[in-house]
């Protein structure tokens, strides 16, 4: 602030703690902008600061090379700060991920940015970090890297992925058994019905009736573990696709729930790869569960299309939102948590927007496998 914009008192308190040292650096707003005072020895707390870090602390040039990094990183790369001033940004990164830090860079042209790579260790072993690059000089000189290690965060995507992996093929083989097995012996316990009726004549009325009703009940029976086996694992997707399987899901949900759902989705996606499918299927599973739990209204929205190399699925309602503890709540053995692990491992991301005006579930997945946050099509 200029000098003239201080009372006495303010001053006073001002120059007590500079004495006190309390204070490291000062800004004054002259005509031409903003300068910035030091004090004696004022980049000592910010260096220790920095030193201490957990995360590791990196200023890159002009030309992408490191000119400063902390204890940390060198630790975390298993090296010395020697060894990596000096070195280009670029080479330290995965030759798959350079293309992620270069578009990191176009984007801090405008503001800060951050995104997932691979740092390479001497030996050769990848870790994934997560950069989150601000510029230190207002002409750009210096950028200021923040590298934070998602080894634990990855390690636990990846269990996640291996526990989902299991449970969907342990739903196709009890979908399998269910169908394959209990399916027939009931279609055989009806044809044995069907024949005690219609070779016995001195059955009584009532015996009569007996039997018809065990026959409609056991075809009742049939007719919902057929149900189940397919909602555990719908036969379609492997046959006929994503878009298949979601239509008979839906129709199946609209005739159990007088739900209207509004469909828009392309005749033919192409080639999608079973997990994607799978994923996408259950995104759909559990978001009209949560309609009919939560919305309070009778119709909804799903959308699928293919933005680029992205697929994009939208399910909108217009009702009265989800309550703020459904992000826990579970059904059908997936809950909204589960959904955006799966999409995640994908590469992918998951946005739930509820409120009073009702709920939008937006599910984005690359074709190609993972990718960049900065490459993804706005939501």
């Amino acid at each position: 602030m200029l000098p003239g914009d201080l009372n006495i008192d303010e001053t006073t308190q001002i120059i007590e703690a500079i004495r006190a040292g309390c204070v490291d650096a000062f800004v004054v707003e002259e005509r031409e902008g903003h300068t910035v005072y030091t004090l004696h020895n004022a980049d000592l707390p910010y260096s220790t600061l920095v030193q201490r870090m957990q995360q590791g602390a990196v200023m890159l040039n002009t030309a992408g090379e490191v000119i400063y990094c902390n204890v940390s990183l060198s630790v975390l790369l298993g090296t010395s700060v020697d060894t990596l001033v000096g070195t280009r940004m670029q080479d330290l990164v995965h030759a798959d991920d350079r293309k992620v830090l270069q578009q990191l860079l176009e984007t801090l042209q405008h503001e800060a940015s951050d995104g997932e790579v691979r740092l390479l260790r001497p030996d050769g072993k990848p870790l994934w970090v997560r950069l989150s690059l601000n510029p230190l000089m207002r002409d750009g000189s210096i950028i200021g890297v923040l590298v934070t290690d998602l080894t634990t965060e990855k390690s636990y995507t990846e269990l996640t992925a291996r526990i989902q992996r299991v449970q969907d093929e342990e739903r196709r083989n009890i979908a399998r058994e269910l169908h394959d097995s209990v399916g027939q012996l009931l279609s055989a316990v009806i044809m044995n019905l069907n024949a005690l009726q219609n070779g016995a004549s001195n059955l009584s009325a009532a015996q009569s009736k007996l039997i018809e009703d065990s026959a409609l009940m056991v075809g009742e029976v049939s007719k919902e573990i057929r149900t189940v086996s397919h909602l555990l694992h719908p036969p379609l997707l492997g046959l006929a696709g994503l878009c298949s399987a979601i239509r008979w899901y839906v129709d199946g949900f609209s005739e159990r729930s007088h739900i209207s759902v509004q469909l828009d989705m392309p005749s033919n996606l192409g080639s999608v790869s079973p997990e994607i499918e799978i994923a996408l299927f259950r995104v759909v599973q559990e978001s009209l569960t949560n309609v009919y739990r939560h919305s309070g209204c009778d119709c909804c929205a799903i959308k699928l299309q293919a933005e680029q190399d992205w697929l994009r699925l939208e399910i909108r309602d217009e009702g009265k939102g989800m309550p703020k503890n459904s992000e826990s709540a579970e059904s059908s053995g997936v809950g909204l948590r589960g959904m955006r692990e799966r999409v995640r491992h994908l590469g992918g991301t998951l946005d739930v927007d509820s409120s009073g005006k009702g709920t939008a579930v937006i599910a984005m997945v690359p074709l190609n496998g993972p990718a960049s946050r900065e490459s993804r099509p706005s939501v």
